[in-house]
């Protein structure tokens, strides 16, 4: 009877795993999401948080100058003639700092700290930003014009004695160094002691004062509660809004701040992500697929009508600013109200997606193509993490005449291209393996799990019935005496 009572709890026992087994491999997708999203979702701390703050593969920012080369021509009303000089690559070290969890680990507070390293075997043969000079617009000296323009005869007869005083030139030429990452200009110098508080700064430069700091505060969904929220921004710089433009759609801050992504991605929905630089979020949709370091991606790319003028795309008349009446040409955007109203206009490099009327206004290098220009993201589509970005833009300024200033008054109309940048990283081939190992070693383990309990199950069903069974025939046979005749036996035997 013991025996019997142990083959039957081993039955049930077999019956136990089998039943776990097909458990698990209904519940598949269910525990392998779970696993996924366990190393991935920033609010778990694991794998995926990790490379969030410190990102483990190197981040390039790579600049190319534009240069004018007939500025004497362009003071008369010729149009510009810009030639392309570059690109001069730095090392981007880009680093989460003060990272705090809030509201029960829903929320991330955190900083990005920036800097910058050239690095001149990555650059244009023979560069060097120190000495390589660039003719351009003289910024600081048209944003002073431009904001003047707007007061009285006393003010603008002011800056015209300031800019004579100061030797400032409507175009000027300016090492790479000092163009990206600052120099102290003498109109601004000057300005600043006449009417302090009038300029935010007498130091002028496209980077300066963002070597070595971050730009801004951010608060993002940690994805505790909902994963596919992870890293969207909930905030910036304390806001949950913009208040750059005109109506509250263009003022939404959406998506992610680029360096992360929710694990899971739909290829049918939109990416969000919020720039400072333009201070804007842009929409960016799936494109195709693509192979990057043996793992294959889905490619998301920035959409054109995110930059098509109102007429394509009526919801962008919100970025109009100070109102309709001052809409750009397709593919630009007017960034002057953050960034301290110097007339800045925003592009994508070559002006790829603008109106055939902005090529227009410029001769020289310009040749917009779509692969080498625009904006992508290739995503790990199990993860989620990035493993190719390529984010580029151009920065313009728009020169007109002045007619009240006289070394501006024949400018002809143009959005003079200055220079355009691309931030990119590529993971490495050693985390692409680590990445890949991650998401195959947690489809080995549950794929194999279920199989193991389900063959597992069927092999001590079979023996423990075989058993059951092999015990029952044996228990028959030895209920009968050894010498007990059969049915078939004569009941008397035969005398001798």
């Amino acid at each position: 009877m013991a025996k019997t009572a142990c083959k039957v709890v081993g039955l049930l026992f077999s019956l136990l795993l089998l039943a776990i087994g097909v458990a698990v491999l209904l519940a598949f997708p269910g525990v392998y999401h779970l696993l996924i999203k366990r190393n991935v979702v920033l609010a778990y701390k694991k794998t995926g948080f990790d490379s969030w703050v410190n990102p483990p593969f190197p981040i390039y920012f790579k600049v190319w100058m534009w240069n004018l080369t007939n500025a004497d021509d362009v003071l008369k009303g010729a149009k510009p003639n810009v030639t392309q000089v570059g690109p001069y690559t730095y090392r981007e070290t880009k680093n989460k700092e003060n990272v705090t969890f809030l509201s029960s680990d829903e929320e991330i507070s955190y900083t990005t700290l920036s800097q910058y390293e050239f690095v001149s075997d990555m650059s244009v043969e023979n560069a060097n930003p120190m000495i390589d000079k660039i003719t351009s617009i003289n910024i600081p000296y048209l944003t002073v014009v431009n904001m003047v323009s707007f007061w009285g005869d006393k003010e603008k007869s002011e800056v015209k004695l300031a800019a004579l005083f100061t030797g400032s030139h409507v175009f000027e030429s300016h090492t790479v160094d000092e163009l990206l990452w600052g120099y102290e200009d003498p109109l601004l110098k000057l300005i600043a002691l006449q009417k302090p508080g009038l300029v935010p700064s007498t130091v002028f430069g496209l980077f300066a004062g963002k070597n070595n700091s971050d730009d801004g505060v951010y608060v993002v969904d940690s994805g505790k509660t909902d994963p596919s929220r992870t890293s969207s921004i909930k905030t910036y710089k304390g806001n949950s809004s913009l208040t750059f433009w005109t109506t509250n759609t263009t003022n939404m801050i959406n998506g992610t701040d680029g360096t992360y992504y929710h694990p899971f991605i739909d290829k049918s929905e939109p990416l969000y992500v919020f720039s400072s630089d333009i201070c804007r979020s842009i929409q960016a949709s799936y494109e195709k697929p693509i192979d990057v370091e043996g793992l294959i991606a889905d490619r998301f790319v920035g959409t054109p009508e995110d930059f098509q003028n109102t007429t394509l795309n009526p919801a962008n008349l919100g970025f109009c600013t100070p109102n309709a009446s001052y809409c750009l040409p397709g593919g630009l955007l007017n960034v002057s109200n953050c960034h301290q109203d110097a007339p800045v206009v925003m592009s994508l490099p070559h002006f790829l997606f603008a109106e055939e009327k902005v090529l227009e206004m410029l001769d020289g290098d310009i040749n917009p193509i779509k692969e080498k220009h625009q904006t992508s993201f290739d995503l790990e589509p199990i993860t989620g993490g990035p493993l190719q970005v390529f984010k580029r833009l151009q920065i313009n300024i728009h020169q007109k005449a002045y007619k009240d200033m006289p070394a501006f008054q024949n400018l002809p109309n143009a959005y003079l291209p200055i220079l355009w940048l691309e931030e990119s990283s590529v993971v490495t081939p050693e985390y692409a393996k680590q990445l890949e190992w991650m998401t195959l070693k947690i489809w080995v383990v549950v794929h194999i799990s279920q199989w193991l309990f389900i063959g597992l199950g069927i092999l001590l069903s079979i023996i423990m019935v075989s058993c059951l069974l092999s015990g029952t025939r044996n228990s028959s046979d030895l209920a009968r005496p050894v010498n007990a005749p059969s049915e078939n036996s004569p009941l008397l035997g035969n005398k001798a």
